[in-house]
């Protein structure tokens, strides 16, 4: 029990929890699968979008941003919390752009989002963020990064991470295979990891997916893959799969 210890996010239990903050993960652990991934040849983002009614429009309420040229955001969670961070995003590499003339790296972006994340879990007038994001970047270094930033102002950079509600299955898929698939270029890897979250999602509502992509092939700058073209290829994955199950079922 939390014995009064979750009226606030200042306030800390006996054995060293928050529990506001516990509260606002829940909403992370129970929103929709998104996995992150380095390849040989770029860093892709993937977030699976449940359609709640049929009658929203394909395509609306976006969960991958372009933050800067070279850097890409993925959200889990809340939205609404999660844009908040985007937009904090954008504003902090403008600003280092402007005051140092180079652009932000995807760490020190993460070390500066860090801060104002962590700041939501401090003041009483504040609450925690219900939404994490998965930032992608190409830096200085000529190298692929990957890093995911908790709502408790964590955060660390990854070969692959993925949180959602399929987290488990994606991360057992893909971490036990993770070099194998790592060493893919994206054009194959991608459909790889797509087959991999599709699996993950067991309910029956409509899903679509937002992906986002740092490549050479696109000159190193992220790119949100239209929406059409990755609705294309969900629907082929799924009729390939549907189709082994019934040659199956006939043999």
């Amino acid at each position: 029990m939390s014995a009064g210890y979750d009226t606030s996010c200042t306030t800390l239990s006996q054995d060293g929890r928050i529990y506001q903050l516990e509260y606002a993960n829940k909403a992370i652990e129970n929103s929709s699968t998104v996995l992150g991934i380095i390849f040989k040849d770029g860093v892709v983002l993937i977030s699976e979008k449940i359609k709640e009614t049929k009658a929203i429009v394909s395509g609306s309420n976006p969960t991958v941003y372009s933050v800067a040229p070279h850097i890409g955001m993925a959200i889990c969670g809340l939205l609404p919390d999660g844009r908040n961070i985007v937009s904090r995003a954008k504003l902090e590499a403008k600003e280092y752009l402007k005051n140092y003339g180079i652009p932000i790296s995807g760490q020190i972006l993460s070390e500066r989002l860090s801060i104002y994340v962590h700041a939501h879990t401090l003041h009483w007038g504040a609450r925690p963020f219900g939404a994490c994001v998965f930032i992608s970047s190409y830096d200085t270094d000529k190298k692929y990064h990957l890093y995911m930033l908790e709502n408790s102002g964590n955060f660390y950079e990854y070969y692959s991470c993925a949180t959602g509600k399929g987290r488990q299955i994606v991360k057992s898929t893909v971490e036990k295979d993770n070099f194998a698939i790592r060493d893919n270029l994206i054009q194959d890897g991608l459909k790889k990891v797509l087959k991999i979250i599709i699996k993950s999602y067991e309910g029956e509502k409509d899903t679509e997916y937002d992906v986002g992509i740092i490549s050479s092939g696109s000159n190193n700058r992220h790119t949100v893959i239209e929406h059409n073209i990755i609705s294309t290829e969900v629907e082929k994955l799924k009729e390939s799969k549907i189709g082994r199950a019934s040659c199956r079922e006939r043999v």
